[in-house]
């Protein structure tokens, strides 16, 4: 994004080494926090450090938040006491847990005895939540109000509240032991005469979480209904948080990260590609590596079945790498089909059937038209091929799309049903499956009709 005045990182260095700190402020006063703080991270750790000393408390934080990670490692590293504890005092809680969960332990504690004695017991209480779950996403910053309570004292209540919530929009209604009653929007409480009560306004048909449900299950009920905030909820039904879709979002693209390494044979990683080590991404590939390596070992253990066969006519050989690699595509579009469709909720075991039926009659005509094509291609191109050889490599290439597109459909199901995550089920692992199916399938026909 093209920032206003073209300010560079540059021009924040020289205002910086020069102690311009009139100029610096009006540059930050005048410019959005986002991009302003894509440049702070361009900047070294000390003069950044000089920036956070010399801006106001709402913009360091503001900056802070969205700064990478290892950014904010190294400025937690370089923070006195006091300044970690006003930056505290400006974040929100869930924004303070999403930089402090993955912190070493050494300074996690050095930020909680910067904490105040109540954003300790606070920010505890949330890293004792289970991780990727509602409880450890949600803010305890939020508007509550009491069923008895008219619209004059909701107003009073959100001036009084509405300087700490993340969100004033939805005000949460409780009774006298916190359980959770209703909601209120702020549209109805500004629309409604002043002595109205709360009671006779707010929605008590709730859609809420408790705090162990896991995140992407909530990301599903924000799709689902379409919301902007959703409370938390402990096993007692008493409020003790809420789940804002700003948080939804960063679970969202976490969620799809985690599902693409995955479909990829990666073991998902939290950091980036750039502030990941080179030791720690081998880690994350070499055990599939591995396992997909000495699995292919099937594929050599079929091939060393049939060399007799291989040997008896050489030109058979050269459809093997086509027939492999048009099975594994066929398996993967249908697993990654499924696996989009499970993750979603669109789909779910119980479906099976249903999946079973589509996928046959897609490949019933995906490996019609394959089979057609590849029998026209060897008669044009490859002339001199015996027409029994164009048939058998055809009706390969038809059966093992369909045996493809069934494994490709079925495994993922079959992940969700045994609590695995489908995304495990795709495709590396499913091309080396059908890559051994398709020469099995391949073989037997040209013994039987070639040979």
């Amino acid at each position: 994004m093209e920032i206003t005045e073209n300010i560079q990182a540059v021009d924040l260095k020289q205002l910086i080494e020069a102690k311009q700190i009139t100029k610096l402020r009006e540059i930050f006063e005048d410019h959005n926090v986002v991009d302003m703080s894509e440049l702070v991270g361009e900047l070294e750790p000390q003069e950044a450090l000089f920036l956070f000393k010399t801006l106001k408390k709402d913009q360091t934080s503001e900056i802070f938040a969205y700064l990478p990670h290892d950014k904010q490692e190294t400025l937690i590293q370089l923070f006195t006491g006091p300044q970690i504890q006003e930056m505290l005092d400006a974040l929100y809680d869930d924004d303070i847990l999403e930089f402090i969960e993955d912190l070493p332990a050494n300074i996690v504690k050095h930020v909680l005895q910067s904490a105040s004695p109540k954003q300790r017991v606070e920010l505890n209480r949330l890293l004792s939540y289970e991780e990727n779950s509602a409880g450890s996403i949600m803010s305890t910053n939020y508007v509550v109000l009491k069923e008895k309570d008219t619209v004059a004292d909701a107003l009073m209540k959100i001036r009084e509240q509405g300087k700490e919530a993340e969100t004033i929009n939805y005000c949460y209604i409780t009774d006298n032991r916190k359980v959770l009653r209703g909601v209120i929007t702020m549209r109805n409480i500004v629309l409604s005469s002043l002595n109205e009560e709360i009671s006779e306004l707010m929605d008590s048909d709730l859609v809420m979480v408790k705090t162990d449900d896991d995140q992407e299950d909530v990301a599903k009920l924000f799709e689902k209904y379409d919301l902007t905030v959703i409370p938390v909820v402990n096993n007692d039904s008493c409020l003790v948080g809420i789940v804002t879709v700003d948080d939804i979002i960063d679970v969202i693209h976490e969620e799809a990260t985690e599902d693409i390494h995955k479909m990829n044979a990666i073991a998902p990683i939290d950091k980036t590609y750039l502030e990941s080590g080179v030791l720690e991404m081998a880690k994350s590939r070499i055990v599939w590596l591995l396992i997909l390596m000495i699995s292919a070992t099937f594929t050599g253990y079929i091939m060393s079945g049939y060399e007799e066969v291989l040997a008896a006519n050489v030109t058979l050989s050269i459809f093997i790498p086509m027939l492999m690699d048009a099975a594994g595509n066929a398996g993967n579009q249908a697993s990654t089909m499924v696996i989009r469709a499970l993750a979603t909720g669109e789909l779910s075991a119980k479906d099976m059937l249903k999946i079973w039926w589509k996928e046959i009659r897609i490949a019933a005509i995906c490996g019609t038209i394959m089979g057609i094509v590849n029998f026209l291609r060897i008669l044009l191109f490859m002339g001199e091929t015996d027409i029994t050889i164009s048939l058998v490599v055809s009706a390969t290439v038809f059966i093992t799309v369909a045996l493809a597109k069934m494994v490709g459909c079925t495994l993922p199901v079959v992940a969700e049903k045994l609590h695995l995550d489908p995304a495990v089920m795709a495709g590396p692992l499913i091309t080396t499956l059908v890559d051994a199916m398709s020469l099995m399938v391949y073989f037997q026909l040209t013994v039987h009709f070639v040979l």
